[in-house]
């Protein structure tokens, strides 16, 4: 008999510290979560960021680039992403191709996607990975046939255009550019009084293949009047260079 009520008593008091110990864990959470009204009373705001908030830029591809590689190489950075960003790629009906993950929610990111096949305007877009509906960036491009590609290495200059006028420290130079070696370009400033500015250029080909935008602020100081411009795609020392030229009127202002 004492030995039943014994074990009857070590299950009350089993039972009492357990129902203690949960209650004590619910005080905790109570403590921890609740909200404290300040010293005059008033409640704290409500935060009112969405959760997939964050800053996520793209340096390549750009707006405009014709992708002919197996792959799809992209880079940028993300600052405060709360959330996994994911990047997808949807052709000219919004029908979603192929997606990935960008494996950071903080500092520079690379991936490579494997292009779909598909050819034709599409849409790269990253979106949060917890509401895809919550769009960071749209990027338009051309998934371009690889059988029509131009051979060789080939390039152009859109900005500035011939004849233009330019002033201060730097000009912004804007081109396009395709098989370059090294993915390097050199860019020739002079004018007739023997001054002369290299300046180079590095373009986010890694594949070579891709047809992409590139663009440059080029240091002007110190030219002025007439003066030429060229775009070499190839070594200047080639027999004959691949090349893009145009002549601007530099106006320096007296300091």
């Amino acid at each position: 008999m004492n030995r039943v009520l014994n074990t009857t008593q070590k299950r009350m008091i089993g039972a009492v510290v357990a129902i203690t110990a949960f209650i004590v864990v619910i005080i905790g959470l109570w403590l921890q979560f609740r909200i404290v009204p300040d010293a005059e009373g008033f409640l704290p705001p409500t935060s009112t960021s969405h959760p997939t908030s964050g800053e996520v830029t793209v340096s390549a591809p750009h707006a405009g680039d014709t992708l002919y590689a197996e792959l799809i190489y992209m880079t940028g950075e993300i600052q405060n992403a709360p959330q996994t960003i994911i990047a997808q790629i949807r052709d000219v009906d919004d029908a979603l191709l192929v997606t990935a993950p960008i494996m950071t929610q903080f500092g520079k990111w690379t991936i490579e996607m494997l292009r779909p096949a598909y050819i034709g305007e599409a849409t790269i877009q990253l979106v949060s990975a917890v509401d895809p509906s919550v769009i960071h960036t749209t990027i338009p491009v051309f998934l371009g046939d690889i059988k029509n590609r131009p051979s060789g290495t080939f390039g152009s200059l859109i900005t500035p255009p011939d004849g233009d006028q330019a002033g201060g420290d730097t000009i912004l130079v804007q081109g396009r550019a395709s098989g370059v070696a090294d993915n390097k370009i050199q860019l020739v400033l002079e004018n007739g009084d023997g001054v002369t500015i290299l300046h180079e250029v590095i373009i986010p080909n890694p594949y070579g293949v891709d047809d992409v935008l590139w663009q440059t602020d080029l240091p002007i100081a110190g030219v002025s009047g007439s003066a030429t411009l060229t775009v070499y795609f190839t070594s200047p020392d080639a027999p004959d260079p691949i090349l893009s030229r145009v002549t601007l009127v530099i106006t320096q202002v007296a300091g």
